[in-house]
């Protein structure tokens, strides 16, 4: 029974966070662990879906979400300075007919403030050393500062990241590749100029591609594929106050096997991916709130097929997504978004785009 059993959660980022939520609501006796010192305090993701508001307003924290975020219609495509698409979430027959723009430090924020209503804490500076497994129980060795601590659980759950320890010490092989250029982003203040209501995907010939989504009043999350993203802001903006910025690279990773007995993986550590499509945070807490659900009806196996599944899925969309958006060909740079601003504006085409966008397709109970 779950009631009796216990998990050891690995890693307190937004996914982590959510399992452990999940699985307390489900019975289970959790430890949540986390080799950082804090939380995250810059913006990092910035997205929150439909599906993931779904599963995490079952859990009681959506609404919460809802109050502290922006609230979108959807995202524009734009080329040439001219609207040639758009991406309408409220055509969404859903009832978060949006999306929802919420810096991942506000997100993290707010779950683990629901945790602590649960009566549970991360354990911060607190790093996984040792896990092996028999066939009852999972025993690990974690370690804060001087003090070591052997215990078992019944399972573990690695939400650690794209690095993860766990994956590591399961031995399962992650293949993929990066991506072959380097991103930017800042978070800033646009004074004028920049719509609070919708984010935008600037495609233009010759240059890197440019996103924008709005995360607070005046404050917006730019995105390129070049090596600064502010060589890209249009001239009618108006720009303030520099927040934060950041240069990284895209991988595209995936694990051929989503744990192997009563180990298990959610999130980066299962799956990473471009950035294309906001899916990354999604598809993680999807990961973890599901696996409560699964793992309390004893049809983990089942879970770990269709999740594999899932992040194949989203990989090779968020993939075929970046590759319209960085092509090199002139053709295709040149009249891309404008034959996909087109399709979009067929109905049918439209629904398909945005359920799948909002994660609402292969649904489990």
């Amino acid at each position: 029974m779950a009631d009796h059993e216990s998990v050891l959660v690995v890693g307190a980022g937004p996914v982590g966070l959510a399992a452990a939520l999940a699985l307390s609501r489900s019975g289970y006796l959790v430890r949540i662990v986390d080799s950082a010192a804090e939380g995250a305090r810059e913006s990092r993701a910035v997205v929150v879906n439909q599906r993931s508001l779904d599963l995490l307003d079952h859990l009681g924290v959506s609404a919460d979400l809802i109050a502290t975020g922006v609230k979108l219609n959807g995202v524009r495509l734009v080329s040439g300075g001219s609207t040639v698409g758009t991406v309408d979430m409220r055509f969404l027959p859903h009832a978060f007919n949006f999306l929802l723009a919420l810096p991942q430090s506000e997100t993290e924020a707010i779950l683990a403030e629901h945790l602590a209503l649960e009566g549970m804490r991360v354990e911060r500076e607190t790093a996984l050393t040792e896990i092996y497994q028999d066939a009852s129980r999972v025993h690990t060795v974690t370690v804060h500062g001087q003090d070591r601590r052997e215990a078992s659980y019944d399972w573990v759950l690695g939400c650690d990241g794209a690095h993860s320890f766990v994956r590591k010490a399961l031995d399962l092989d992650f293949p993929g590749g990066a991506y072959p250029f380097q991103w930017s982003l800042v978070d800033l203040d646009i004074d004028a100029g920049a719509s609070m209501e919708w984010g935008e995907v600037h495609l233009d010939p010759g240059r890197p591609v440019l996103l924008r989504f709005p995360i607070a009043p005046h404050r917006h999350r730019l995105i390129s594929n070049g090596p600064d993203v502010l060589d890209r802001v249009p001239d009618s903006w108006s720009i303030g106050t520099l927040h934060w910025s950041s240069d990284f690279t895209v991988s595209h990773r995936h694990v051929t096997a989503q744990g192997k007995g009563r180990v298990w993986l959610a999130g980066d550590a299962a799956h990473i991916h471009s950035p294309a499509g906001g899916r990354g945070m999604n598809l993680g807490i999807e990961d973890a709130v599901t696996f409560a659900r699964f793992l309390r009806k004893d049809r983990l196996e089942e879970w770990a097929k269709w999740r594999l599944r899932k992040g194949e899925t989203v990989l090779k969309e968020s993939d075929r997504l970046q590759n319209l958006a960085t092509a090199d060909q002139s053709l295709v740079r040149r009249f891309g978004p404008r034959v996909f601003g087109l399709a979009l504006k067929i109905p049918a085409v439209q629904r398909a785009f945005i359920t799948r966008n909002a994660g609402l397709f292969d649904l489990k109970p």
